[in-house]
């Protein structure tokens, strides 16, 4: 890591908001356009995912602010995360890839949803690894190992303390015990699903395109899709079109060929492919190369226990 990055830029690598304010920050607002629009499109895809496996709704603004890598503020009565494109640029490609701009982006979202940005701390330190350890649950619940979640904080964090913020190693142990904790609850859901008497997957066909028709929003309902880290509800068409529904019922995808003759049929959701197999079962391979069970198809209502 060159010296400007590892010194100018991460000495204080998420500023306190006094550092915030001194820098200027509230001049970039209305200014999106200073970037490319695919940047701010990028990193609203990351606090989506980072939002959604929360359980809430995505109501944050994003805003490119080259005066600091990344910071969460409460501008105009609206939650901004601000962030350096040029930074997560670096962060991505060249120091922390997969999962490094999303742990980054996670702590920012933690700020805001601790409720940190709306009042003045006198505990900069607790708030800081409390951002942290959300990072940390967050990421296990989106599918990073222990390693790929702790990795951007292990490379680019000051291993000194400071007035505001812990040293690497306290932040680095925040981190592991939000992702302890969200695979502790993962295995417990997993558990609790697959010993659910009514939830048992339900055998697929192979992808047949001319077997599937385009249909409008209000197409009926063939099967139910459960993901285990997951609590928005997904469902399939007869037309084999992918529905979420949180509230309102959204399409997301479609089904289309698999990636090998291992499985009946994918799709695609937030920038991953789903593979389903011939048993029902959900499969999806993680950036480390590793392949996991994360859901399975079932009926639109659970069986009963007498089979009714």
């Amino acid at each position: 890591m060159s010296r400007e990055w590892s010194q100018a830029r991460l000495l204080d690598y998420w500023p306190s908001e006094a550092h915030i304010r001194s820098a200027g920050k509230l001049g970039y607002i209305g200014q999106t356009d200073t970037v490319p629009n695919a940047d701010l499109a990028e990193a609203r895809t990351q606090v989506e995912r980072v939002v959604r496996v929360s359980g809430l709704e995505m109501n944050f603004d994003l805003i490119a602010a080259t005066s600091t890598p990344a910071a969460a503020e409460i501008i105009n009565g609206r939650r901004v995360i601000l962030f350096d494109p040029h930074f997560m640029a670096q962060v991505a490609d060249r120091i922390c890839p997969d999962w490094g701009a999303t742990s980054i982006l996670a702590h920012e979202v933690g700020h805001h949803l601790a409720g940190h940005t709306l009042r003045q701390t006198t505990e900069p330190w607790r708030d800081e690894l409390e951002a942290d350890d959300f990072s940390g649950f967050v990421l296990a619940r989106l599918g990073a190992t222990l390693a790929e979640a702790t990795s951007a904080a292990a490379r680019i964090l000051p291993e000194q303390s400071t007035s505001t913020h812990p040293g690497r190693a306290d932040r680095i142990a925040a981190i592991v015990h939000g992702w302890q904790n969200a695979k502790a609850l993962m295995n417990a859901e997993i558990e609790n699903i697959k010993r659910h008497p009514g939830l048992l997957p339900v055998a697929q066909i192979n992808y047949d395109a001319n077997s599937l028709r385009n249909e409008n929003s209000d197409a009926p309902l063939k099967y139910r899709i459960i993901i285990y880290n997951d609590p928005i509800d997904y469902y399939i068409t007869k037309g084999g079109r992918i529905d979420s529904y949180n509230g309102l019922r959204t399409a997301i995808s479609r089904k289309t060929f698999p990636t090998s003759s291992d499985y009946a049929w994918s799709f695609q959701s937030d920038g991953l492919r789903f593979n389903v197999a011939h048993d029902g079962r959900i499969y999806t391979r993680l950036p480390s190369g590793v392949t996991l069970e994360v859901g399975m198809v079932v009926t639109l209502t659970p069986r009963m226990a007498n089979g009714e």
